[in-house]
């Protein structure tokens, strides 16, 4: 069962980091779940974070896509997350930019 998001978030793929030799593609299985580290402006050092879309799929350097996200930690993030804060996603280097685009305050009852 899917956890009530914390917010939302529109997401470019970049692999700034991510040597060409290198596998560069980022995917989600048929569940359209996967958990990454992330460091978010206003926040210190990497965190995980739980990203959800409609089901499988794969992207490639310059492609977007948006997703519902849930943090592992959340007494560190509550009074940073709001729309317009960035943050990256890491996976051995930084392979993708973010901006939050909505806050949803249902995710952060019970933290």
């Amino acid at each position: 069962m899917k956890p009530t998001p914390q917010f939302k978030a529109h997401i470019k793929v970049t692999f700034e980091e991510v040597p060409l030799s290198r596998r560069r593609v980022f995917g989600f299985d048929d569940n359209g779940h996967r958990r990454v580290p992330m460091s978010m402006e206003g926040v210190d050092n990497l965190h995980t974070v739980g990203l959800w879309i409609g089901g499988a799929a794969q992207f490639t350097e310059g492609q977007e896509f948006d997703a519902e996200c849930r943090v592992i930690w959340p007494e560190g993030f509550i009074n940073v997350v709001k729309a317009g804060v960035k943050f990256k996603l890491w996976d051995g280097g930084f392979f993708a930019t973010g901006t939050i685009t909505e806050r949803i305050e249902e995710g952060w009852q019970n933290c």
